[in-house]
This record gives C-alpha cells, sequence and structure tokens, in this order.
C-alpha cells in the first residue's frame, strides 16, 4: 500500500539517486562566533518552506515515494577536524532526506548542508543554503523570520513536457519497471561511502587570470576547467586523449522557455559528453573550445534537454548523454557554478566552500565538482577515502591549473 502522508512517486530522473542513496553536501568554512541555537531556528524555519527537506523516502505501490518524514531534519553537531565535515554523519533515506552537520574546531567550523539527489540538484540546494544563512543572520539580529511555504518541486519529466519536450523516440507501451530504493545500510556501512573529498583551490589572482585567458581566447571558464582536468586525467593514466570520455551535467533552468526557478524542479538537468578527435591539439584552451562547440550545438538541437528522458526511456534504451563504450576512461565534471554570497551576522565570516558527497558506489568511482566562491574557484575530487592514486591525482592537477593560469 502507498504510505500515508504521501507527496508523489518519484519519476525516474528521481529513482535513480534512490537505487544509489546519494546525498550531496554543501559546506561552508565558519569563521567566528557560531551560535548553534540560532542556527537550529534557522534551520527548521526554513524546513518549513520547503516540505522537500522535511521529506523521506518509503515503498509504494509502484516503486518509491516521498513522504512525510516522522521527525523534523535535525542539526547535528561534533567536534573534530573541519576538513573531514562528513565525519559523524549517518544517513538513512527511509528516514529522512536533509539534514545540516557542524563541525567544530574552536572558532572554526564547518556546515555542511546534506541533502539527499532525489530532492535537490546544486542550483537548487545552492538557493537553500542561501536561505539558511540569510534566515540565521535574522535571528541573530532578532529579525522575526517568516518564510512562505513553498510548494513541493517537480521531477524534470513534468517541466519538461509542460514546454513540449519528449524523449527522441517517443514511448510506445509500457513504461520502464521503477528502479528500487537501495537496501538499508547497516551501521558499519554507512562510513564506507563518505567522501570528504580532496581539494585545490586557486587564488583569487589565478582566478582572474583563468577569467581573462578565457576573455581573450573566447572560451567559457568551464572549457578551459575541462581541458585541464582531461589533460591532468590522460597524463596520470599514460593515455592519449582519444581514450578518454568527458562527462558532464548542464544546468537546463535557463535554457528552458519559460525559464525554471532554482526550487521548483529537483534536478533540472541535462546530461552530455565529449570525446577528442586527432584533430584536436592537446592543449587545455584548444579543447575547452571544442567542448563548448559541442554543447552549443547540442543545446540549439535539444539532444542535451531530451538527454535523460532518452537514458530512462524504454524506447530508446541505448540513447545516452554520452557513451562510456567509446572509450576506456570516461572523466566526470560537474560545474556548480558561482556559489552567491551568503549573509552573515557581525562577528562572522564564511571563508571556503567545498562539495562532499555520501553515495552507495560499489564501482568506486570519483568525479570533479568545481565552483567559484568569494572570488576562487575550487575544484573538488569526490574520490572514495583513501584512495592510492588521490595525493598524485591532485598533484596533476595543480600543475595543470598553474600552467594555464600563469599563460599570457
Amino acid at each position: 500500500m502507498t504510505p500515508a502522508g504521501t507527496w508523489r512517486a518519484l519519476a525516474p530522473s528521481e529513482q535513480v539517486h534512490a537505487a544509489r542513496e546519494a546525498h550531496i553536501g554543501y559546506t561552508v568554512r565558519a569563521e567566528g562566533r557560531l551560535d548553534l541555537d540560532a542556527l537550529a531556528t534557522a534551520f527548521a524555519a526554513v524546513c518549513r518552506a520547503y516540505p522537500q527537506l522535511s521529506a523521506r523516502l518509503a515503498d509504494g505501490d509502484d516503486g518509491p515515494v516521498f513522504v512525510a518524514s516522522d521527525s523534523r531534519p535535525e542539526l547535528r553537531t561534533g567536534a573534530g577536524d573541519v576538513d573531514r565535515p562528513l565525519a559523524g554523519v549517518t544517513v538513512d533515506q527511509r528516514r529522512t532526506l536533509s539534514a545540516l552537520h557542524v563541525v567544530r574546531d574552536g572558532d572554526v567550523a564547518s556546515v555542511c548542508l546534506l541533502t539527499h539527489h532525489s530532492i535537490a540538484d546544486a542550483d537548487h540546494a545552492v538557493a537553500l543554503l542561501t536561505e539558511i544563512w540569510s534566515s540565521y543572520t535574522d535571528v541573530v539580529r532578532g529579525v522575526p523570520v517568516a518564510l512562505p511555504r513553498q510548494p513541493y518541486p517537480r521531477p524534470l519529466e513534468d517541466l519538461l513536457a509542460e514546454r513540449g519536450i519528449g524523449p527522441t523516440v517517443p514511448v510506445d507501451g509500457p513504461l520502464p519497471r521503477p528502479m528500487p530504493m537501495a537496501a538499508p545500510l547497516t551501521d558499519a556501512e554507512r562510513s564506507v561511502f563518505a567522501r570528504n573529498g580532496a581539494r585545490h583551490r586557486l587564488t583569487a589572482a589565478q582566478t582572474t587570470a583563468l577569467a581573462e585567458l578565457g576573455h581573450r581566447e573566447h572560451v567559457t571558464l568551464n572549457g578551459l576547467l575541462a581541458g585541464a582536468l582531461l589533460l591532468a586525467e590522460a597524463e596520470l593514466r599514460g593515455l592519449p586523449l582519444t581514450e578518454l570520455v568527458y562527462r558532464f551535467t548542464v544546468n537546463l533552468r535557463r535554457h528552458l522557455t519559460p525559464a525554471v526557478g532554482a526550487t521548483e524542479g529537483t534536478n533540472v538537468l541535462g546530461g552530455a559528453g565529449f570525446g577528442a578527435t586527432d584533430d584536436i591539439a592537446p592543449d587545455a584552451v584548444t579543447l575547452g573550445r571544442a567542448i563548448g562547440e559541442r554543447l552549443r550545438s547540442e543545446l540549439a538541437d535539444g539532444s542535451v534537454q531530451r538527454s535523460l528522458l532518452d537514458m530512462f526511456s524504454r524506447s530508446a534504451p541505448a540513447a545516452k548523454p554520452w557513451d562510456p563504450s567509446a572509450a576506456p576512461v570516461v572523466v566526470s565534471m560537474m560545474n556548480w557554478g558561482r556559489v552567491p554570497s551568503l549573509r552573515t551576522p557581525d562577528g562572522l565570516r564564511l571563508t571556503d566552500f567545498r562539495a562532499t558527497s555520501h553515495i552507495r558506489d560499489p564501482s568506486g568511482l570519483g568525479g570533479y565538482v568545481v565552483h567559484t566562491f568569494d572570488g576562487r574557484v575550487g575544484v573538488d575530487l569526490l574520490w572514495p577515502e583513501g584512495d592510492a592514486e588521490l595525493p598524485k591525482r591532485l598533484d596533476v592537477l595543480r600543475e595543470q591549473l598553474s600552467r594555464l593560469t600563469s599563460r599570457r
């Protein structure tokens, strides 16, 4: 039977994250006086306004469903290494789909908003993070917090259908069977899947140099970073670029008409891919330009917008936004874009931002997340904890980015 208090069933674009029990962490470093009671009050206010934060997953008649949680999401605290923001985190998608986790070391703390990927992608979650810090600032200053209640966010499939976008081949016949949720984890298993992430953060001067290089060469910042990552992976693996496939996600909100608001949808994403050919020089600028041209072409013909519909459609089982079989190595990058300035009261500064994840992923693969915060580009490497190649991968990446930002 479908549980009481059900909001709706998960769409295929959401079910995939329930099958992997995927939680993503959006973490800021706070320096100064952090009032935990005020933070808990602010988080509770945001949870009341955005019902997806107070959801859990349950088994319905036709697959997993979003259900009102029996308890509110929690503010959890602990002492330890602020560079390990997921230390002590326990997640269970059958109990809650969000949490706010604080790790403190004196006057420095990491504050991590953890959201299940079925309820929010990066653009969505960063908007929620912005609301939390704005509400926290008001609470500390004695300003009443009264956020309007928002509707439950909608799946990509519905948003695209409203805009007349369907799969490349129309679905004919019964829909694919729903993907089941992952079985519950034991306490011993939970810590295995936490990825606090290694990282490299460019200086403000290097970030400016990278932006100026892109302006001169007519290449986006995203393209330059993608080119550098591909060169780093090729060097690390001792492979030619032609044996790597680059895959990445695209925030579709501003590519749809009408545009979609940050929290209107759960995962408003498309998938895209790129494979270098022999006629493309092994240079970050050249690679970045080619990636940008490919992306613009596929946005223009609608293939990026349809990509996830095609991937989950029974009538087009081979259609994918990338083809991992075309090369032995897949390099994955997600670009979260610019993180907006976050409000804080006097006496508290937010000095850094980083990505983390807790995903049940038996393949053990890793990927890159890039973003810009406080005028500095950051690159997070979300590989399994203790990955033997991670230190070398970080060194190679740092060298590639150093070469790129020093170009004149």
